[in-house]
């Protein structure tokens, strides 16, 4: 349970930096000419790593496995329940 948490949390985190990062982006390219060139570099690989960081806290989802009805798991209710019909026996009356 805590796992899941720390998880939505790192992406919350990781989502909020990365809003940041862009808006950082949009207000550097205002002002680009007085700043140095290195700092664009920096900011467009922060938010590659953060992005990068964000798909790797949460992978794409495994394919759904359906189960075919020999392979899944019978209830011991049902078990029993086949197990008796097996052991009647048809009596025949005598005549």
């Amino acid at each position: 349970m805590k796992a899941k948490k720390r998880k939505a949390a790192t992406i919350t985190l990781l989502t909020r930096i990365e809003r940041l990062l862009a808006d950082a982006l949009v207000e550097f390219s205002a002002i680009e000419k007085s700043v140095e060139k290195n700092v664009r570099d920096l900011l467009v690989s922060a938010e590659k790593a953060v992005s990068e960081a964000k798909d790797y806290i949460t992978p794409s989802a495994p394919p759904v496995r359906r189960r075919t009805a020999k392979s899944r798991p019978r209830s011991a209710h049902a078990t029993a329940k086949r197990a008796t019909k097996a052991k009647r026996i048809p009596r025949v009356r005598a005549a």
